[in-house]
Formats: C-alpha cells, structure tokens, sequence
C-alpha cells in the first residue's frame, strides 16, 4: 500500500511488488479485514494480471472468510471493486468468488455506513463478475439495499460525488437490468440541475447516456436523454 502511494514520487519501487507475493502469502494468516483490503487496492493499482500469485489470493480470500464479519463497509467495496477489476485484467482471484456472497451478507448490514464511493465500488465489482456469478445471489438482499441507501443519501450529496459515483452507480443497474425506479429517477433528477452535467468528465457523460438509453429508455427520462446527448456532442 505505502510502495502504490508513493508511485508517482518514486515509481522504481513499483516492480518491486511482486517478490511482496510470497511475504504477504506467510502472513496472511494474521492480516486484518483493514490490511486484505488495503492489499486488494494495491493490486489494482498496480495492474496486477495473470502473473499473480495464485496462492496468494487463496490465502487472501481464505482469511477473507473467516474475518468476514469484521469488516467494515469501505473495506468490503474494497474488496468487491478490486475483485471485479483484478479480474478483468486476468488476475487469479477465482477463489474470491466463494467468499463474495458470504461478504455480501455483511455488507447489507453495513449498507448504512457506505458512502456513495462505497456503494459505486461494490456495485461495480458485482458488475464485473456478473459472468462469474450470478447477479441473482446479490439481488435478493443487498443490491435492493444499497439502491435504497444510494437513494436516501442522494439529497446530501456534493456535486463532486454527483459527477464521480452517479454515472457509476447508473450504469452498474443498467448493466444488470435492475430497474429500481426511486434510485433511477433520483439520479436524473439531481442531475438535471443547471450547469451539473457540464461539469461531468466524458466518462461519466457516456456512461449516463448509454445507460438512460439502452438500460432505461423509459418516456420519462425523454427529455434528460437530449440534455445528455447535447453534452456529448
């Protein structure tokens, strides 16, 4: 985490992570819920891929299990962004798949503690693995869940986590044909308000386009739709 944090001030530490592997591998055993996930960040970071320590990520992911219930609700969108994104990069993490639904049990507990980073990040992870496992085992409990807690916390939110995590939590319920009306319709609302969507980056543009036009092509969301394709064009 240290060598990732200081990657733009001294970039010759970064190939230095992977003789980490077999360290981190020895004491796994002992990490906490804090350190798996400040570990699962690195990794992303770094662009780990196929070249991994598969052994490291099963012991990662066997600790995971049993310090499941310890985790705390950054640490669990950790761990669920980073097992998404590690895998669509060719990383080794399949044993990180049997410990998701367990995990996604103690993330519905903390839902209420989850900023919308929080929520985008594990949203996002159930995304990426949508192919590995069913979405269906997360929609039941702790999708409708974070979709309520997305919604309840959207009124407080700063424009700034309106331009990052909107577009993100948005596209993740189109990719996964979940159509929760509160959540989609508050997201168009907020932001249509004057000036908000200039100040998005193309990204989170495209993503909201796509989104309330393949995922969600409702009447209603009409006239967001021509704003959207204003500001991309």
């Amino acid at each position: 985490w240290a060598i990732v944090s200081m990657e733009k001030q001294m970039p010759q530490l970064k190939p230095l992570i992977p003789d980490l592997f077999p360290m981190i591998q020895l004491v796994a055993q002992d990490m906490t819920a804090q350190e798996i996930a400040n570990v699962m960040w690195a990794c992303v970071r770094c662009e780990i891929d196929s070249g991994a320590s598969e052994s490291m990520f099963l012991t990662l992911a066997e600790r995971t299990f049993l310090e499941a219930d310890f985790f705390k609700a950054q640490e669990i969108a950790i761990v669920f962004g980073a097992s998404g994104k590690l895998h669509k990069h060719g990383a080794p993490v399949s044993h990180f798949l049997d410990v998701l639904p367990i995990l996604s049990e103690v993330a519905a507990q903390r839902a209420d503690a989850m900023i919308p980073r929080d929520i985008a990040n594990t949203l996002s992870g159930i995304c990426d693995l949508r192919n590995e496992v069913s979405a269906s085992i997360f929609e039941r409990d702790l999708i409708p869940i974070l979709a309520e807690t997305f919604t309840k916390k959207a009124a407080k939110m700063t424009e700034r986590q309106i331009e990052l995590d909107f577009p993100e939590v948005a596209l993740a319920f189109a990719r996964l044909q979940i159509h929760h009306r509160p959540l989609i319709k508050t997201i168009a609302s907020r932001c249509q308000k004057p000036g908000m969507l200039r100040k998005m980056h193309e990204w989170g543009l495209c993503a909201l386009t796509w989104s309330y036009t393949d995922g969600f092509p409702d009447a209603e969301f009409s006239e967001f739709r021509l704003s959207l394709r204003a500001e991309v064009a």
